[in-house]
């Protein structure tokens, strides 16, 4: 603890110990973050006020669930990764998992027309992607009971593609976002009660790319890998994260394959050439074939 900090902090941070409701913590937090010296000697322990400010939102907003009787929301997962799509009012979010699905989805002039979310699975080469749109956010869409069990589908997701028509619309939707403990992050992951989720932004003026689905895919951070048996390749790949290797595949495809793993034979983007033989610890790249020998 800082030597300097102020007698208000002092009291408030003893105030933040006696307090016996999550609102009396939240605003005891409040006044120790705004009464804390501002300087770099005390950036590690703002930080940590502020960990906790989020932490005992997320506690007040699951009481604040429980008590409306708002449970989450669950879309049962399919394909090789689900992907939510997130947007304002009119901001074409129906239109383009339309245009990447291939199957139409109901569209009217009006906002809001979207009550419930649409789900459609979207082909992209041997897989297939589980699309879901969330009904059009707004300000304080965190904050009301739908809101909140609509949220539990983004937080649950693989990826969550912002559909925007402006800058503006991609502050407030990371906004609600923020206000519901789900952040961007590089891969998915829960610390501290907030869960960090791969983003994507599209703008309206994108959806005629042709390389869109090959960009969402490329943000799931995953990778296709077919097995292959006597030379027949199977037509179902397995999915893995990036940067699994030979032996990721090999406990996924048999229990006994690593333990009486020989060596592998590569075709694809991470071989140097056909059929390289390599080692357990060989990492894959999206689109290999491995066939697997043992001893």
């Amino acid at each position: 603890m800082p030597t300097n900090v102020t007698p208000q902090y002092l009291k408030a941070e003893q105030e933040y110990h006696e307090a016996k409701t999550t609102n009396q913590k939240l605003a005891a937090l409040k006044k120790m973050l705004s009464t804390v010296p501002k300087h770099k000697g005390t950036e590690k322990l703002q930080k940590r006020i502020k960990d906790q400010i989020k932490k005992i939102k997320y506690k007040g907003e699951k009481e604040v669930q429980q008590r409306k009787g708002g449970p989450a929301l669950a879309i049962k997962k399919e394909g090789a990764a689900q992907v939510v799509f997130i947007g304002l009012p009119n901001s074409g979010k129906s239109t383009l998992l339309s245009k990447l699905s291939g199957k139409p989805i109901k569209i009217a002039d009006y906002p809001f027309t979207t009550k419930e979310p649409e789900v459609r699975m979207i082909p992209f080469k041997n897989v297939k992607l589980q699309g879901v749109e969330i009904p059009a956010v707004y300000k304080g869409f965190h904050n009301t009971p739908k809101g909140r069990q609509l949220l539990s589908i983004v937080r649950n997701s693989d990826l969550v593609v912002l559909v925007i028509r402006e800058a503006e619309d991609e502050q407030l939707i990371l906004h609600e976002l923020e206000k519901a403990n789900i952040e961007p992050g590089k891969e998915k992951k829960f610390e501290e009660f907030i869960q960090y989720i791969p983003f994507l932004t599209v703008r309206q003026s994108e959806f005629e790319n042709p390389g869109l689905k090959n960009k969402i895919w490329q943000n799931l951070g995953k990778v296709r890998v077919q097995t292959r048996t006597k030379g027949k390749v199977a037509e179902k790949p397995v999915i893995l994260k990036i940067g699994a290797t030979i032996k990721d595949v090999a406990k996924i495809v048999h229990k006994d394959f690593v333990k009486k793993f020989k060596f592998a034979k590569v075709w694809g983007p991470s071989a140097k050439f056909k059929g390289q033989q390599v080692g357990l610890e060989h990492k894959l790249k999206d689109g290999d074939v491995i066939e697997i020998y043992t001893k």
